[in-house]
């Protein structure tokens, strides 16, 4: 199975990214402090440095998983801690997933699994749990380790129908799901960050000085247009924070500086806010760990948060690392060039608007061909808008459906190719595909790719163990 391993830099050199001291001051105290501080406050290890990742608690596909293989195997060799983020105000994407199937034809086509039906906008942390709808039947041609993986997903996540909400609930199904290849880490939400000394002392800077924060903020994410981070909204009036606010129907909406602000009552309740995706890394690499893995997107977006936070608060956050991979399961028929669809079409258009095939022996045929051509020659030499005009146009016409039953078969030939040719670049694209749920592509395939970050790391293969 073809395997593109992204590893950067070289695993070999994340014990010295590790072992670096946290450097700088954060409202007055050491960087060090405020981390050992928020450790002891996550209940995170606060004797040894932690390597850290996290995701999303969806289906993650092997590039996801080569994050959490790539931290374990470190954290294995060189006797660091670890944690694992759980992405819990992110919001919908839970509930379905998509797995390669084959139809009886034999053609490559996707069927998508209902898990359930999340509610819009509502924090997976907030949505209650579920029991899966039950795994469909798949069509008997579907390949074994696809429908295994389906009877995996549809076990561990049916397993965990207890957990306190859905952001749990698909950890823990994810855990159960990768505990053949990797440790279970200590979990952190991410909803959990906000009520550390840390967050509570950036929020107090934020209600202090909202236009400053997002100042350097929208300088930041405008420096790397690539990241693809919206700007914060300024106004005389008020000024949006990088923060979700939780409606009272668990919906989330943009949080604004009058959400955090400090001139409410002692004891009197505030609105729940949870961290839009750069105050939630900056929390992370300012507080939790000391390495953060980050796959290819989330270290794009990354290199945003730091230029704010150097900018708002004068600190460097903790170093990352990235690591993914791009593995496909083996669906393609052949390593055949897909055809060219748009030169197919064209065939197959023309064939039906001038059914004329090419003589014997030569290549391609004339067009227009010499009957349709003598036609066209009619329409143009009568006299425009005529009655004469009018009845060979006409007589055209009639002429080129009897030449489409005459030569039906080169018409025919010509209209298969184009649908074959649709098909098998949409086979193309399906088969070329890298983000199925890792469970669908077997342990054969997880253990190559783990043995393969092992390599990387020049670990040993270890025992996995609760």
């Amino acid at each position: 199975m073809p395997l593109d391993l992204i590893i950067e830099p070289r695993c070999r050199a994340w014990g010295d990214c590790l072992r670096a001291e946290a450097d700088g001051t954060v409202f007055g105290h050491p960087l060090s402090a405020w981390r050992e501080k928020t450790r002891r406050e996550l209940g995170l290890d606060t004797t040894r440095p932690i390597i850290a990742t996290g995701h999303q608690t969806l289906l993650w596909h092997p590039g996801i998983l080569v994050k959490y293989l790539a931290a374990d195997a470190v954290a294995r060799s060189e006797d660091f801690a670890t944690a694992n983020l759980i992405v819990d105000q992110h919001a919908g994407g839970f509930g379905e997933y998509e797995v390669p199937v084959r139809r009886r034809d034999g053609a490559l086509a996707v069927r998508r699994i209902e898990l359930t039906r999340p509610r819009p906008e509502v924090p997976m942390s907030l949505h209650e749990p579920f029991v899966p709808q039950g795994s469909p039947a798949l069509p008997p041609s579907t390949p074994p380790t696809v429908a295994a993986g389906v009877l995996r997903i549809d076990e561990a996540v049916r397993a965990h129908a207890d957990a306190p909400e859905a952001a749990t609930q698909m950890g823990e199904a994810l855990g159960d799901l990768m505990s053949p290849w990797v440790r279970r880490f200590p979990p952190v939400k991410a909803s959990e960050l906000l009520e550390t000394s840390l967050a509570r002392a950036l929020l107090g800077e934020m209600a202090r000085d909202p236009q400053r924060c997002v100042h350097a903020y929208n300088e930041a994410v405008a420096s790397l247009p690539e990241a693809g981070i919206h700007p914060l909204l300024v106004r005389d009036d008020y000024v949006e924070l990088p923060l979700w606010r939780i409606r009272e129907d668990r919906r989330r909406m943009h949080a604004y500086d009058g959400d955090v602000t400090t001139e409410r009552e002692p004891g009197e309740p505030g609105p729940r806010l949870m961290p839009r995706a750069l105050l939630m890394t900056a929390l992370i690499r300012l507080g939790m760990c000391d390495l953060f893995v980050h796959g290819t997107g989330g270290a794009n977006y990354d290199r945003a948060m730091v230029r704010w936070i150097e900018t708002w608060l004068g600190v460097t956050p903790a170093p990352v690392v990235v690591a993914s991979a791009s593995l496909r399961l083996p669906l393609a028929d052949s390593d055949e060039t897909a055809p060219d669809v748009r030169a197919a079409e064209a065939e197959a258009r023309r064939a039906w608007h001038d059914p004329e095939p090419p003589e014997p022996g030569s290549a391609d045929a004339p067009h227009p061909g010499p009957v349709k051509r003598a036609l066209l020659e009619a329409v143009d030499h009568a006299t425009r808008r005529s009655p004469e005009r009018r009845a060979a146009f006409f007589t055209m016409h009639r002429h080129l459906d009897t030449l489409r039953g005459t030569h039906a078969g080169y018409v025919e030939q010509r209209q298969r190719r184009a649908t074959d040719a649709r098909r098998l670049v949409a086979e193309a694209s399906i088969a070329g595909r890298r983000d199925w749920p890792f469970p669908l592509y077997g342990h054969r395939a997880i253990d190559e790719l783990a043995e393969a970050v092992r390599r990387e790391v020049g670990a040993g293969r270890p025992t996995i163990s609760d």
